[in-house]
């Protein structure tokens, strides 16, 4: 920054120039990115489908096994999961539940169920948990976390996770 030829001006002397595009691009901006992250960080993968997999035992009767984990480092408490098991047009053919009164972080609640001859695929009914409050909860005085979704439109196949097994410890 010079003000004559050769002459340097002072840090203090500058002046900042902000073009009125880049205060509107900003304005713009900002609240894409709040939506984006909260889409990206919802609730519904506190709780992730960590297994889905169809057993056949010996007397070649097979089984329906799941597993939801708690993805969250804090401990879920009143976990409750429903999943239904759908034919090809998704209706519900059979139906697994599984409860625990405490959750932590890592650990998971495991479903089993005879699978029905026509279940093609699983959908989740729902999902609920409840969070105790943090300390900056309690400082900001708000309600402890709960959540309860469903029911979920989309059906999956067997097999279909969440979330890899591996990255959630347990």
């Amino acid at each position: 920054m010079t003000t004559r030829q050769n002459e340097h001006k002072r840090w203090s002397s500058w002046t900042v120039e902000i073009k009125v595009w880049k205060i509107l691009a900003a304005l713009v901006l900002l609240p894409i990115l709040v939506l984006w992250f909260n889409i990206v960080h919802q609730d519904d993968e506190i709780l992730a489908l960590v297994r889905n997999e169809v057993v056949t035992g010996d007397a070649g009767a097979r089984t329906w096994t799941g597993s939801f984990a708690n993805t969250n480092s804090r401990t879920l408490r009143d976990v409750a999961v429903i999943v239904d098991l759908v034919d090809s047009q998704n209706r519900t053919v059979g139906k697994a539940e599984a409860r625990a009164a405490e959750l932590v972080s890592a650990m998971r609640v495991d479903l089993q169920t005879p699978l029905p001859p026509d279940a093609a695929r699983m959908r989740v009914y729902s999902v609920q948990w409840r969070m105790d409050r943090s300390t900056a909860d309690k400082w900001l005085r708000r309600a402890s976390a709960s959540a309860l979704m469903g029911p979920f439109r989309e059906s999956w196949e067997f097999g279909y996770l969440m979330v890899d097994p591996n990255k959630v410890g347990g």
